[in-house]
Parts: structure tokens; sequence; C-alpha cells
């Protein structure tokens, strides 16, 4: 917490490694056999909170498979986990979500539908060509975001980006994946955004290796099943 606004501090974390389709709007969510994953682990491979978000499901030319984001207490978990929220703050969210209880479903859905825009945008810059639509949706969810916004000093007395009342509301938890979206598309790592070549993943990460030739969002994961599926073929 900052020392001297009540305002909530919020850097961009460290990516940590834990255990190109584009779906149009208007497209069903979920087509696979496998829509929903309330219990498969979030997985920060991505290089950025946003990119994260966006890997919270399995883009597939089927649809979504293996949706994560199951309920409002998915959603804190992920947040969490990618360190947009810290432990207090996350507290105070799921108190949020115990007295809205409306307002927490909605908070899921439009969680959802972040989720599509940003990936619609991602993986335009990834395809190289414009997609004006998707970042008209973007730039919505940037406004929302943006009242909250605050400039902070942290307990060392340094200055940051916070946010007022984060946390107070259940929606409020989409602001900084929103904007953590707009400082990755404004930045140089927009260059190195990549999508995984992996069969029926269509996750995406920002590839920050030192030769700049990161094909997978995990070796362990898509690598793995890649190279078992060449040596099937011979």
């Amino acid at each position: 917490m900052c020392q001297d606004t009540g305002a909530t501090v919020w850097t961009r974390p460290t990516p940590v490694k834990r255990i190109l389709p584009v779906l149009p709007f208007g497209m069903a969510d979920h087509g696979g056999q496998e829509p929903y994953a309330p219990d498969a682990p979030f997985r920060f491979v991505g290089g950025d909170p946003s990119v994260d978000f966006v890997n919270t499901a399995d883009w597939t030319p089927r649809g979504l498979e293996r949706d994560r984001l199951t309920g409002y207490d998915r959603l804190l978990e992920w947040a969490r986990g990618a360190g947009v929220l810290d432990g207090a703050t996350a507290r105070r969210a799921a108190q949020a979500g115990v007295k809205y209880p409306r307002r927490a479903a909605e908070a899921v859905e439009a969680a959802r539908s972040a989720r599509r825009v940003l990936q619609a945008v991602f993986a335009s810059v990834v395809a190289g060509r414009p997609g004006a639509g998707a970042l008209d949706r973007l730039n919505a969810l940037v406004a929302d975001a943006a009242p909250h916004v605050r400039v902070v000093r942290d307990t060392s007395g340094r200055y940051q980006r916070g946010w007022d009342a984060l946390g107070e509301s259940p929606e409020s938890v989409l602001w900084p994946v929103a904007w953590a979206a707009a400082d990755l598309l404004s930045s140089a790592d927009v260059e190195r955004l990549r999508m995984c070549a992996g069969n029926d993943c269509g996750w995406l990460y920002v590839d920050r290796s030192r030769n700049g030739l990161r094909r997978w969002c995990e070796m362990s994961v898509c690598g793995t099943a890649e190279k078992n599926r060449r040596r099937a073929s011979r």
C-alpha cells in the first residue's frame, strides 16, 4: 500500500514460470469437448499479466477449450497469481464479491469478454494485420480503468502508478489488466509478442529469449508434444 494516499500500488511483476487462431466476435465461446477446466492450474508463462490473462483458456479452431475462468473465485486466484492484486487487495475483492454477488457474476462475464478483446488485438499484432474493431473495444476497457489511476508513493518514497478503490468492487479486478495491455502495446516489447506453435494451443507470450527464437508457450508442454508427434509419424 502507498504511504500517503490510500491508493494501491501496482507494479509489473517479474514473469515466473509455473505449472494463430483468432475467434471472430459472435463466434461461440466454447466449442470444444472440454470447454471448462475449473481445476486446471493457471500458468504464468506469457511474460505480461495481460498476456497471461488471455492464456486462461486454450484458443483452438473449434472455439475456446479448457476455460479456467469458471467463477469469481477463480478470477481472483488468477489475479493474485499474476500479481495484479496483492494479498490485502485480493481479500478486499473477495469481500466485495460476497457483498455484491450479482456484480461478481457480471465481473466474470466481463472478464471473459475482455479476454476475447485482448486475444483479438494481440493475435492481430502477431499476424501483422490491423484490428481496429478490437482496438476500439480495448480502448473502452482502458477508459473504464483510467478514472481510477493514481500516482502514489510506495513505502520507500518512490513514485509509482497505483489505483484508487482497487478491490472495492468486483469489476475493479480488470482495471490493471486493461492497463497492462495498453502498456505492452505501447512498448518495444510488442515486437516480441508471439503465438505458440503448438497444435490447438493458441497461447501467447512475449519472447525475451536471447536469440528471439522461442517457439513454444512451454517447451515441457507444447514442445514435448510436438516432439512426440514427430516421433509417432516416422
